[in-house]
């Protein structure tokens, strides 16, 4: 300890200086209140700079390791009895019961039994697959036979009525009956791939708050401007890229279901 007044060392006791002879009595407690607070100020700016070193560690990733959530790939579910007979008979059912309404017993124009042919299978399809995924197989399978037998169907009870043969004759008649299958299909099919869309954004929902960590984490390393630009970018073009292809079954499906009526 020095002398406030001489600046002679003296002892950390005493109360009077032996050199100068003055009292240090109240330069004493005002000393010690002073390296108290240097000690104070010592520890904290050991803290903020122990701090500082966590968040630039924090900013470069090698703090703290964040592992993606697992994506958890979807497994395709066979449909089971009540399935299978809910959403692909009940709709078999409708368009050979709509058939037989409208061309034999009211002899409408088969324009009405066209548009109700896309309109049926539309809704079947999408519970088809809205709540659970399906393999390609079991998708075109479903949507083969529902087409074949509407069609066939259909002719029997043509060829049970009016005494007509059960396939067709000729180019001409072999050409309406694909198209007519084609149109039942393609509308069978719009509606699975919509129901893919409802089904992959309710599960796309689910995974945002598990993958909340792992977005912190790049807008912390790589700025929050970018990241929200590539995830809106990504999510524009799924979004496009489903609607287009339903868009297009949607049209293919009403050109082959009234091209032949329209045409004649």
């Amino acid at each position: 300890m020095h002398c406030p007044y001489c600046v002679s060392k003296i002892s950390e006791q005493a109360l009077v200086c032996p050199v100068c002879r003055r009292d240090l009595y109240l330069f004493k407690s005002l000393l010690e209140r002073i390296e108290s607070l240097e000690q104070r100020v010592a520890a904290q700016g050991a803290l903020l700079a122990e701090g500082g070193q966590q968040l630039e560690e924090v900013a470069s990733g090698s703090a703290f390791h964040v592992e993606p959530p697992p994506v958890q790939e979807e497994i395709p579910v066979l449909p089971n009895t009540r399935e299978w007979l809910s959403r692909w008979l009940l709709p078999l059912v409708l368009l050979l019961a709509a058939h037989g309404l409208i061309t034999v017993v009211y002899d409408l124009n088969t324009l009405y039994l066209r548009v109700v042919s896309l309109l049926i299978p539309l809704p079947f399809g999408l519970l088809m697959t809205a709540g659970a995924c399906r393999s390609s197989l079991i998708q075109a399978c479903a949507v083969v036979s529902l087409a074949l037998l509407a069609v066939l169907g259909m002719s029997g009870v043509t060829a049970w009525v009016d005494g007509t043969p059960l396939l067709p004759h000729g180019a001409r008649e072999w050409r309406e009956f694909i198209e007519y299958a084609t149109s039942i299909g393609l509308s069978y099919t719009t509606g699975m791939l919509i129901g893919d869309m409802s089904r992959q954004r309710k599960r796309a929902a689910a995974f945002r708050e598990a993958g909340m960590a792992v977005a912190l984490a790049r807008l912390v390393k790589s700025g929050g401007e970018h990241t929200e630009q590539f995830q809106a970018v990504v999510k524009k073009f799924n979004e496009l890229g489903g609607a287009l292809t339903a868009a297009a079954t949607t049209v293919l499906s009403v050109y082959t279901g009234l091209k032949g009526v329209i045409g004649s």
